[in-house]
């Protein structure tokens, strides 16, 4: 019966280390690529706010102009 050598302490520290590193990498990865979907949706949201922004002061300037014409006719 034969064994297989056993890993030195050594061998085993270093695969370990590229795992970590492996995985590092990885998640570097995940990390880069969610910032860009973020970035690209802060966008988006910022310009749906500005455009919101924009009708609410359109529907109260709209509005005002109506009370103050109806005021000054008389209606």
């Amino acid at each position: 019966m034969t064994q297989a050598t056993p890993e030195s302490f050594e061998q085993k520290v270093l695969s370990r280390f590229d795992a970590i590193d492996n995985r590092l990498t990885t998640i570097d990865v995940d990390i880069k690529a969610t910032n860009a979907k973020v970035e690209k949706w802060d966008g988006r949201l910022w310009g749906l706010t500005l455009a919101l922004i924009g009708t609410a002061w359109a529907g109260i300037i709209g509005a005002s102009v109506v009370v103050i014409t109806r005021s000054l006719s008389g209606v």
